[in-house]
């Protein structure tokens, strides 16, 4: 029978041996770190020429030489990340030279090769090279990749930024969006990004999936089109604020607050009396942002909104439309006494006056002057409280 002892040797032998296994693959991983630095340095002083080289004739017309002598594999993986380093600081021609260069030293059919191999993570950063030397005649394996990937992987962004990059037309791009949006969830801003990486002009890609029936593509679109499509307007938004989507209603909405031309007057009324409180928020505050006065009693009756966002925005556009918006205000506290609304527009008069002292004591016009003491006349006969007086006009 094996007695304690025993056995707590045996377990601290066990150990030892563990730890001593430990330090030897660390000692073999120190050792290979030192010689790929080696190498990699062996390498910058062979080919330091043919970097400066690259460097001082990239805005010739011709096509970039290959390096001299017969590189080996690891030496042209040694360029390769040099060359990558260049394709960061580089654009337009100078970016198109390395790339072809890169197809010249055989470094694209390498990694195209690599993109076959049996270990994931080989697969990955044969993804990631093909991604950087934009490699248009990968985008197809890409896209095969990416349809092998699980929805819990991690990598699948790394591929499909690849794909943004070496994307031939619109459709990789769609394709490439359409797999990650059903293998994620909630990721319509980064696919939207990753998009912005490729080549192409994507904005007619943003107003397809914007009239797309799948409401995850269009919202990719919305998000696109806000973030990169032209400015213009696009006869489908006004029918999305109709989607069963409540978030697609919002990007909507959100996008025709932007343009003053979706903005009708009964547009305006559906919104401000819209289901989603959201909704009634973008309104009132695009009113202010847009200046649009012509809504000053609407936003008035929106200040006593159920809601404390849309109160807060309806109150606040009111402050950003000048005196007449003001006066908006005061005229709530003269007919109400008490509530949510009385109090909401009390809130911003009052940060509305302390914003025009500071900006008064900064240094002013005569203007600025008039119509501060204009506002604080409002208010002072909108309710009979103490408030001292600022004498903004003496001197």
């Amino acid at each position: 029978m094996q007695t304690p002892l025993a056995t707590a040797i045996g377990f601290v032998y066990a150990l030892c041996g563990l730890i001593m296994l430990g330090l030897l693959a660390l000692f073999a991983l120190k050792l290979r770190n030192i010689s790929a630095e080696k190498q990699a340095r062996r390498c910058q002083e062979k080919y330091r020429d043919y970097f400066v080289y690259l460097q001082a004739y990239s805005e010739e017309e011709e096509r970039l030489k290959l390096p001299y002598g017969e590189p080996t594999q690891k030496e042209k993986q040694l360029i390769q990340k040099q060359l990558f380093e260049l394709m960061e600081r580089f654009t337009g021609v100078h970016r198109e030279k390395l790339i072809r260069l890169c197809e010249d030293m055989g470094l694209v059919a390498l990694d195209l090769e690599r993109l076959k191999s049996g270990w994931k993570w080989t697969r990955v950063d044969a993804a990631y090279n093909l991604g950087v030397m934009r490699s248009r005649q990968a985008a197809a394996d890409l896209l095969a990749l990416l349809q092998k990937n699980s929805a819990n992987d991690p990598s699948l962004f790394i591929v499909a930024r690849a794909i943004a990059k070496c994307a031939r037309d619109n459709s990789d791009l769609r394709q490439m969006a359409e797999f990650v949006v059903r293998a994620k969830k909630n990721v319509h801003q980064l696919i939207v990004d990753i998009i912005s990486d490729s080549q192409l002009d994507t904005n007619s890609l943003y107003t397809e999936l914007i009239r797309d029936n799948d409401p995850e593509l269009v919202k990719i679109g919305l998000i696109g089109y806000s973030v990169h499509a032209q400015t213009g307007l696009e006869p489908t938004l006004p029918k999305l604020v109709m989607s069963p989507d409540k978030e697609v209603r919002i990007k909507a909405v959100k996008l025709m607050c932007r343009d003053v031309r979706y903005l009708s007057e009964q547009t305006v009324k559906d919104f401000l009396s819209h289901k989603d409180w959201e909704i009634r928020a973008l309104i009132a505050k695009a009113i202010g942002t847009l200046q649009l006065v012509d809504y000053i009693p609407a936003l008035k009756k929106a200040v006593g909104d159920s809601h404390w966002w849309v109160r807060y925005h309806s109150a606040r556009s009111l402050a950003q439309l000048h005196t007449a918006g003001f006066a908006a205000l005061c005229e709530i506290l003269r007919e109400e006494r008490f509530g949510d609304k009385v109090d909401m527009a009390h809130q911003i008069i009052l940060d509305d006056l302390e914003k025009e002292k500071l900006r008064l004591e900064q240094g002013a016009s005569t203007e600025e002057k008039l119509a501060y003491n204009e506002k604080l006349h409002l208010y002072r006969k909108s309710c009979q409280k103490n408030i001292s007086t600022v004498q903004v006009m003496e001197g």
